[in-house]
């Protein structure tokens, strides 16, 4: 179970490094008509369809990780999408300098040692009144993205990525905890079920809203950085996710090196 938690990972973070690059083309190719004829003319176009569907795949992917690694393990492998993203605009044509590689080599080696300090382990179920608090929570990046959709500029397209990354922090901490639950039609009644579909709805549309409006990697790695950071504490406080004993220096070390990988890739425009 733990080695197709692991494939579930790596899955996860090839499908939205290649779904990232999939909807930027179909922003861009709508970033002149702004709102909600902005959006509609990017989700009828090939490569947004295309996007969604590797979205889908690697959230699977995400979920099924989540079954049995912790949070602060899963979501930096996610992060590291975003290396996925800046290698395949590499072969678009795009230019990485030496930084941007550097960035990524230190990306890899905080990945490495958060692989070697996490504990595998299921979720710790919690009470039934939390798996409500995830689920209504969703009102936070809904209320963010709505001032961010309202801005301009760089501004806009910050708060719009801050937005998606709360949004897809809360489809992160649903998915850790339904993990906890055995499978049966129950699950449809449970608040963590719907908190995923929810907060995955909003972060999908503001991503796409940031998409529209500025750099893949620079939206991918402000979504990230969110999505790594604030389920990686919840993980460890609410649902039981450990560090090996005597290795804490080096999960810190590795986690200060996936964000620090992962915020340096920000530098880098399409």
């Amino acid at each position: 179970m733990v080695v197709l938690s692991w494939l579930g990972a790596i899955v996860a973070c090839l499908g939205y490094g290649v779904s990232s690059v999939l909807q930027s083309v179909a922003a861009k190719r709508s970033a002149e008509v702004v709102g909600l004829t902005g959006i509609v003319l990017i989700i009828k176009q090939v490569p947004y369809l295309l996007g969604l569907a590797a979205d889908t795949v690697a959230f699977a992917g995400n979920v099924f990780a989540l079954q049995r690694l912790p949070l602060f393990l899963v979501q930096s492998i996610v992060a590291a999408s975003v290396g996925v993203t800046a290698v395949i605009a590499s072969v678009r044509g795009a230019h990485l300098s030496w930084k941007d590689w550097t960035s990524l080599a230190v990306l890899g080696v905080g990945l490495v040692f958060l692989s070697i300090t996490a504990v595998p382990t299921a979720a710790v179920r919690v009470p039934l009144f939390e798996d409500w608090i995830i689920l209504v929570t969703a009102i936070a990046p809904a209320i963010i993205g709505l001032v961010g959709f309202r801005m301009k500029g760089r501004a806009s397209t910050i708060v719009l990525s801050c937005a998606a990354g709360l949004g897809f922090t809360g489809v992160a901490l649903a998915s850790r905890g339904i993990g906890a639950d055995d499978i049966s039609l129950s699950l449809l009644f449970n608040p963590l079920l719907w908190a995923i579909i929810v907060h995955g709805a909003i972060g999908i549309a503001f991503f796409t809203v940031a998409l529209q409006r500025d750099a893949v990697t620079l939206v991918t790695a402000i979504t990230f950085v969110f999505e790594v950071v604030v389920p990686s504490l919840i993980g460890i406080a609410l649902f039981g996710d450990a560090i090996a004993p005597g290795d804490m220096p080096l999960a810190i070390a590795g986690f200060v090196l996936a964000i620090g990988g992962t915020v340096s890739l920000s530098r880098f425009a399409e």
